[in-house]
């Protein structure tokens, strides 16, 4: 449950500060570390290893305990890492105003003190969604994936300030009531930070598989109107703008827990991170298996310059060696075979290809079957006779499906009807 200080969004737009009630450490013992960047300290925790390094950033005036209940289980099979903002829990506060630009720099500040290496998974809480954002925007490439808890929205202010100007200004003095002294200058810079960015274009993120959590809990009798049925709703439509930007992930709702999802229903924010690292994963698998193909595809321009160059035996030497790096399997190369045959007009570099396919592995029916549409192709019909003989046997004693027999036999039948013409 939220505490009576644990308002959803500061000052109408962002305050999520999740006063923690227990007073007991964050994270086992063994985990805590002291980071130092320069004069100051800063309170982290890092376990776990993986591919990936999990980041955590926490809402406004938070500290890392908020994530007490989500890190320790994503560490289990990734690396990950928490830690509390200057001013915040027992990090040293710092003199420098606390802008959202100065608090996402030190975020770059902390990485390095930390010797973290991407590719990085950031999470963000409430205002912390914000400083991710901020720190994606400006390092794209070490970002892998993102994961926005209830995050804060910069033009939610002014849309609800357009909604109900007196009960906006309300919530505006209330909020400023509740917020700690040692916050308030923080609070008002922040605000001014959203004001001028909500007249901005928002900067461009990575299209990275990303997942948006959104609370639409509306309270029976809800003290702020940031918390009535007409915001909520606001609030989850810019929501839903901020996922749309992404073409992989999931935007998911929850009326079951306020703003605090990770202490809530922190089962749903660790299977949003599994969700988002999977992703990540299939992601880099897809991105690696294209520069290898590409590279293969290269491979075939420099074949058929030696073939051009009389130097065939150069030729099948290098498109072997490029298949064998890419460690493409039969089902792939064979698409690489009709590539070249079809869209890249290379019948030669096809052949090389389906006949290193049809050598590698000697018990397929299909890569033979595709082999002598090759050489057929290449008016070379008794060869490719051979290997649709040899494609039919394999199949018959494979058990393979009446329709593929028909098509092995149709091509034999091309075959007979090339050779025939040619006597």
């Amino acid at each position: 449950m939220n505490t009576p200080f644990s308002i959803k969004y500061a000052s109408a737009a962002l305050l999520c500060v999740a006063i923690m009630s227990s007073g007991a450490p964050a994270f086992a013992a063994d985990t805590q570390e002291g980071i130092s960047i320069g004069q100051y300290h800063v309170d982290a925790a890092s376990m776990g290893s993986g591919p990936y390094t999990v980041i955590f950033e926490s809402g406004f005036a938070s500290d890392m305990a908020v994530w007490r209940r989500v890190a320790p289980e994503i560490a289990k099979s990734a690396k990950v890492f928490v830690y509390s903002r200057a001013g915040t829990g027992k990090s040293d506060p710092r003199p420098e105003p606390r802008t959202p630009q100065r608090s996402s720099m030190e975020l770059e500040q902390v990485i390095d003190a930390a010797q973290l290496k991407p590719p990085f998974i950031l999470v963000g809480h409430s205002y912390g969604g914000y400083l991710i954002r901020l720190f994606a925007a400006r390092h794209p490439d070490q970002v892998a994936g993102m994961v926005f808890v209830d995050p804060s929205a910069e033009r939610f202010d002014s849309a609800l300030k357009k909604l109900d100007p007196s009960r906006f200004a309300q919530d505006q003095r209330h909020l400023a009531e509740l917020t700690p002294a040692p916050f308030k200058a923080e609070i008002k810079l922040v605000d001014d930070a959203f004001a001028a960015a909500s007249r901005l274009p928002a900067p461009p993120l990575p299209d990275v598989p990303t997942v948006v959590l959104t609370s639409t809990m509306v309270r029976e009798k809800p003290e702020f109107f940031m918390h009535t049925a007409p915001a909520v709703a606001l609030w989850r439509s810019l929501h839903e703008q901020l996922f749309r930007q992404f073409s992989t992930g999931s935007h998911i709702v929850t009326a079951a827990s306020g703003h605090n999802i990770q202490l809530e229903e922190p089962a749903l924010v660790t299977g949003a991170i599994e969700q988002v690292i999977a992703g990540a994963a299939n992601l880099a698998k897809r991105r690696a298996h294209q520069l290898a193909r590409e590279s293969v595809l290269r491979s075939f321009d420099q074949a058929l310059a030696l073939l051009n160059a009389q130097r065939g035996d150069e030729a099948g030497q290098r498109v072997a060696d490029a298949l064998r790096a890419s460690q493409f399997g039969e089902s792939d190369v064979n698409l690489l075979g009709y590539a070249a045959l079809g869209e890249r007009a290379q019948p030669q570099i096809a052949a090389l290809v389906m006949k290193f396919n049809a050598d590698r592995f000697p018990e397929s029916a299909n890569a033979h079957d595709s082999y002598g549409e090759v050489l057929l192709a290449l008016k070379q019909p008794a060869l490719a006779k051979a290997q649709f003989l040899q494609a039919i046997a394999l199949a018959t004693a494979g058990g393979k499906s009446v329709r593929s027999m028909e098509g092995y036999r149709s091509n034999l039948a091309k075959a007979d009807q090339a050779l025939g013409a040619a006597q």
